[in-house]
């Protein structure tokens, strides 16, 4: 489907990880390069990849691309948080394409290698001194975020909406998180609309969230309620849209 969707051929080995693992984090985080990223370091940061989903993953190029202003063509999107991207490039080989580092921030692409192959062997894990203490900390998948999102138990229904909300890779374009946002606001406690309105408030600024749906859901739920805190991020949130139009 995604091949014939962009009318390309996908590495075997981009494949052969997704088969193991359709979307979701690496058993690495970084990849060494010959640029200097902004924190003045020889490696950028790939902890994940996106899979190949109808609507998500890497069919979100397209989508992506328009929201982050992206004018490169003949690429696809496998990695990123919004801020900076990891592509293929199929602009000088039809057949195998590049690797590249796309910075949203600073308008440019760097090449990072020559295919997928060689990506995987660049990778490698940063060292660090509180490794040992992050362990045990488990990632959920998408899977586990809806799950948790159609749950009847009201503390994983509002975990799985906060989760769901700060996943940049999770589309939110979705009835299930639609119906589980307002469930909370009907029927959690306090606290949990409050993180999750701090939530969306932060998403909002950082232009990650930009579902209009559930932008509008949000800020009719939040008018809702009387106390300070709602009012307060309702304000917020509308004010930030405000001086983006």
């Amino acid at each position: 489907m995604a091949e014939k969707t962009f009318g390309v051929t996908l590495p075997k080995s981009y494949l052969k990880v997704l088969k193991k693992q359709n979307g979701g984090y690496l058993k690495t985080d970084a990849v060494h390069v010959d640029f200097v990223n902004d924190d003045g370091e020889g490696f950028i940061l790939l902890d994940s990849l996106y899979g190949i989903e109808p609507g998500e993953g890497i069919l979100e190029t397209e989508y992506l691309k328009e929201e982050w202003e992206i004018t490169k063509d003949n690429i696809i999107l496998i990695a990123g948080d919004g801020h900076s991207f990891i592509a293929l490039d199929y602009e000088m080989n039809p057949s195998v394409p590049e690797i590249i580092y796309i910075d949203t921030e600073r308008g440019d692409a760097h090449k990072i290698c020559d295919d997928f192959d060689s990506l995987m062997d660049l990778m490698f894990t940063v060292e660090d001194d509180d490794d040992e203490e992050h362990d045990d900390i488990h990632i959920p998948t998408h899977e586990e975020i809806k799950a948790w999102a159609s749950s009847t138990n009201m503390n994983e229904v509002a975990n799985g909406v906060y989760t769901w909300i700060q996943d940049f890779s999770m589309v939110k374009e979705d009835n299930l998180l639609y119906e589980a946002f307002a469930k909370v606001f009907d029927q959690g406690t306090e606290q949990q609309k409050i993180t999750i309105a701090d939530a969306m408030r932060t998403e909002i600024e950082n232009e990650t969230i930009t579902n209009q749906t559930l932008i509008d859901l949000c800020l009719t739920l939040l008018r809702k309620e009387v106390g300070l805190d709602f009012i307060i991020y309702k304000e917020m949130i509308e004010e930030n849209l405000a001086d983006k139009r």
